[in-house]
């Protein structure tokens, strides 16, 4: 480096204290900058990033802090400052180690500020900060001052030899052959295969590492001649990524002030769409089978026959051409029909239309009225089964008798007449000109919302997590942890809290619908998704759908009208009677199911009561109507004694009343009385199963435990798909057994329990075991035959129960199983809402959780799973929108055969390549 002293260059400080630099050259003939209050051996090519540098800062704190002392003093001479006291030999050492450090900084670009405290200053070595654009981080009020993390991501800049030069590089004018090959790299969007790899050893999910153990294995590569990029490095790639893809983590404040961090569905979303290895597998139409062979979401009633008209699939693509729901289509055979459903049969598309005849065409003087009936049904007689391919021309090309446009004729309208109602249906469908000639792909989701432990000790830290998956995948894909998309968490805010921007996303989805790449047509399509179903435990399902609690209620059903006027009488037989679905004469009669709109209606009824009466009142009218809302029932109780909450009550009751009610009554195509199934990992495993094996199990005598371990180490586990049975384990802790070591002893029950059972006892654990291999079932062969079946095994299982104590009424899961028919037959087989997919995906929660500092769990946990889905998605070949080009983009073949030719790495991210492409029937003799 050339000593010369060429210029000096003064740069103002935001405290208005001048800092003075000189300006050297290089060998290389570049710009350099000593600043002279840090006494640096070495230059800088950016001068802003100096003085935002720790080192400097705290060498400028020191001269400030003298400067005050020498005017406390009244050390001043005319002829100008004086010369700063000789400082202790402790000091000097502490300022050369930091020099040293700071040469050698390897950190992102960052503003010039004012002068902050060291929290701020650490929370500059945290390029991550800048994701949440505006979200403050140093509000966190830390009691102590981690100087350990600061000297390690000093150090760990310190290792990166080159990172000086690459910078110094960067500041000079690109060269025209540079220029050709910055922007795809070989392993773009990575900038180099050394950045990926750290990305990776940096773990996702189960494999998060510590930064001190990410810093070990970077040591320890490095003796190999393997230079790994720094932590902070990979924490700025990380950000780099995620403003390429634009995705952004969310906040949100409840209606009681408590901060919600969140992903985007409508991100994930897109990402599935442009993913090669998830887009090939969806299905965006509901499937008909005649109720045969049904083993996936596509399959199921709800999705083909009762979803409303705004939220089925809108429209179909036939040779170029875009068809629309109620917009009139002509047929090759030239009838004119109106389609009103689209579906799959057999692999082919096909759409029940009403074809319009005579009797629907009203002539008027100038115009014509077509007029077709409201409400027709899936099973309507009125309705044509009509294959898709057999569509010709559209809305806009069938011309009537006189040669006029059918649109000109009708006046752009049709309506629709239930009788006493007409309801205008405007040409063309809405979703048309929203879709401005794009495809339109209907995509719902299954959400689920559990309470998890934050930590993996079990010392239990109560967060709250919201997680979905796409419904149009087969479960042998969507059951992967690779396809589980992590939503939301809170430590703090309540699951309806957190669910008031969620619910409002969704909406925006439902109704407009958003944009995506679909990998599998190459282009662009428009998004419309709702929300099929909603699985939680019952607990999480009673504060969803505004029920009470089951356990010890009055009303302890979510799905009908069980209900008692006093728990006393939950003895008496008319109260059995209708527990089991039966009158006085034993012949079955269903308690009148729950309707959504009533529910919505009498929560609001309730609110008007303790506005308008007062507080008991409500309270006794909420017990006796058997509907609570957690949102506003909060509201009404804390107002009482908390002014200011009372005031925002009032004032959300003037400008935005749906704010004080659950945000699930407004979550569009949704049913809370009919969209929250039977969960069978928490309604029979952890229900009856755990019920019966706690309390005979544990009454065996020491000798009998023994004989029944002893039996448990001989059973062949080579046909329950598992590792080991661990048999004495679960004999001596069956009060601490969760569900897969209920279902291990569910299957084994028949051939080494029974022995040890009085004759009643048997009689329920055989109607037990019959009962559980109907409903464990992942195909049913034949709807109507396995649900009439299964109806007989749950009502046989109930009669032994309550013949042998009739005490049973006391558990609402019993009662419960009665409705697992009704969800069977509306959403497929229980195995597809069975929650046991997202209660193992909570185990990835908290490993993730064990690596936030505590101060905002939510928001870190959504950092670290948009990582990972970022990371997911560009290895698995996710497509790239590139602004400069406009195109859509693949990421390099270097990027996408990491992920492809490595097994390991997909185990790592929770994929199966043998369970996605399975080997078929043939293969196994």
């Amino acid at each position: 480096m050339a000593d010369q002293h060429a210029q000096i260059v003064r740069f103002p400080d935001n405290d208005a204290h001048g800092v003075d630099f000189d300006v050297i050259t290089d060998i290389n003939g570049a710009r350099l900058f000593c600043c002279t209050l840090c006494a640096r051996a070495t230059g800088t090519a950016n001068i802003v990033r100096h003085c935002a540098s720790a080192t400097h800062r705290l060498n400028l704190r020191d001269r400030e802090t003298r400067r005050a002392n020498d005017t406390i003093a009244g050390l001043r001479t005319d002829a100008g400052r004086e010369e700063p006291p000789a400082r202790d030999e402790e000091t000097d050492n502490a300022n050369s180690m930091w020099n040293q450090i700071d040469a050698n900084i390897d950190a992102q670009f960052r503003e010039a500020r004012p002068l902050g405290s060291l929290d701020d200053d650490l929370n500059l070595l945290d390029p991550i900060q800048l994701l949440l654009n505006g979200v403050d981080d140093t509000s966190s009020n830390r009691q102590t001052t981690d100087w350990t993390v600061l000297l390690e991501a000093e150090l760990d800049a310190l290792e990166e030899n080159a990172a000086q030069e690459e910078e110094r590089a960067s500041s000079l004018p690109p060269s025209p052959t540079a220029a050709s090959t910055a922007d795809h790299t070989e392993w773009y969007p990575f900038k180099s295969k050394t950045e990926l790899i750290g990305s990776l050893i940096m773990g996702h999910t189960h494999s998060m590492l510590l930064r001190s153990l990410y810093s070990k294995i970077r040591g320890i590569l490095k003796l190999c001649n393997i230079s790994l990029p720094a932590w902070a490095t990979i924490q700025a790639a990380r950000t780099r990524i995620r403003v390429l893809l634009k995705t952004k983590i969310q906040l949100n404040f409840s209606v009681f002030d408590n901060p919600c961090f969140s992903l985007s569905a409508r991100s994930l979303l897109s990402q599935d769409l442009s993913n090669p290895l998830v887009a090939k597998h969806i299905d965006f139409y509901p499937e008909m089978t005649n109720g045969l062979n049904i083993y996936k979401f596509s399959q199921s009633k709800k999705w083909l026959q009762d979803l409303s008209p705004a939220h089925r699939a809108p429209m179909c693509e036939v040779k170029g051409k875009h068809f629309y729901l109620f917009e009139p289509v002509q047929l090759l055979s030239a009838a004119v029909v109106i389609p009103l459903f689209f579906y799959q049969h057999d692999g082919q598309l096909f759409a029940k239309c009403l074809q319009i005849q005579r009797n629907h065409i009203c002539q008027m003087p100038n115009n014509i009225k077509i007029t077709i009936p409201a409400s027709l049904e899936f099973q309507d007689p009125q309705l044509s089964t009509i294959p898709v391919n057999q569509f010709d021309c559209d809305y806009s090309e069938i011309r009537m008798d006189d040669w006029r446009k059918l649109m000109d004729s009708c006046d752009g309208v049709i309506y629709e007449s239930s009788g006493s109602k007409e309801v205008v249906i405007p040409l063309p469908n809405p979703w048309r000109i929203k879709a401005n000639g794009k495809i339109i792909r209907h995509v719902p989701i299954t959400l689920y919302s559990d309470d998890t432990s934050g930590n993996t000790s079990k010392q239990f830290n109560k967060h709250i997590s919201f997680y979905f998956t796409l419904s149009g995948l087969p479960p042998n894909i969507s059951n992967q942890e690779y396809n589980c998309h992590f939503l939301a968490s809170s430590n703090i805010a309540s699951v309806l809290e957190q669910s008031k921007s969620i619910v409002e996303e969704l909406n925006l989805m439902t109704t407009s619908g958003f944009h995506a790449y679909d990998v599998t047509i190459s282009q662009e399509v428009l998004v419309t998704s709702l929300v099929l179903c909603f699985l939680a435990d019952s607990p999480m399902h009673a504060e969803v759908t505004n029920t009470p609690n089951p356990g010890g209620s009055l009303h302890p059903c979510q799905m009908c009208t069980l209900k008692v006027k006093k728990k006393k009488f939950k003895r008496s037989p008319t109260y059995v009677q209708r527990f089991r679905n039966r009158d006085s004469m034993g012949i079955e009669t269903r308690n009148p199911p729950r309707s959504w709109a009533e529910t919505k209606m009498k929560t609001y009824h309730l609110f008007d009561t303790a506005m308008g009466v007062n507080l008991t009142s409500f309270l006794k009218k909420k017990t006796a109507l058997g509907v609570t809302d957690a949102i506003n029932t909060r509201f009404i109780t804390e107002s009482r004694s908390d002014g200011s909450l009372k005031e925002k009550m009032e004032s959300l009751d003037l400008n935005s009343p749906a704010s004080l009610f659950n945000p699930f009554l407004n979550l569009e195509g949704f049913d809370g009385a009919q969209d929250c199934p039977v969960e069978i990992l928490h309604a029979v495993l952890l229900g009856i199963v755990k019920y019966l094996a706690r309390d005979d199990i544990s009454k065996l005598k020491a000798d009998q435990k023994l004989t029944l371990i002893g039996r448990l180490q001989s059973f062949s586990s080579v046909s329950l798909n598992i590792d080991s049975i661990k048999p004495q384990y679960l004999i001596q802790h069956i009060k601490s057994l969760v569900g897969r070591h209920f279902k291990i002893i569910l299957q084994a029950a028949p051939f080494i329990l029974l022995e040890f059972l009085t004759p009643e006892r048997k009689d329920v654990w055989l109607a037990l075991c019959n009962l559980c291999a109907f409903i464990f079932q992942t195909n049913i062969a034949n709807m109507e035959t396995y649900l009439e079946t299964l109806k007989l095994h749950i009502n046989r299982l109930l009669y032994y129960l309550i013949k042998s104590s009739a005490q049973w009424v006391n558990k609402p899961k019993l009662h419960i199983l009665l409705h697992l028919p009704e969800s069977i037959e509306r959403l497929g087989n229980a195995s597809l809402f069975s929650t046991e997919k997202f209660e193992s995906y909570n185990g990835v929660l908290r490993q993730s959780s064990i690596h936030s500092n505590r101060q905002a769990p939510g928001r870190d946990l959504a950092r670290s799973f948009d990582n990972y889905s970022n990371l997911k998605y560009l290895v698995s070949g996710g497509m790239l929108y590139e602004e400069k080009s406009k195109n859509w983009e693949n990421p390099t073949n270097e990027v996408t055969d990491i992920f492809t030719n490595n097994p390991d790495i997909q185990r790592s991210m929770g994929f199966n390549s043998a369970e996605v492409n399975p080997l078929p029937a043939v293969a196994f003799p």
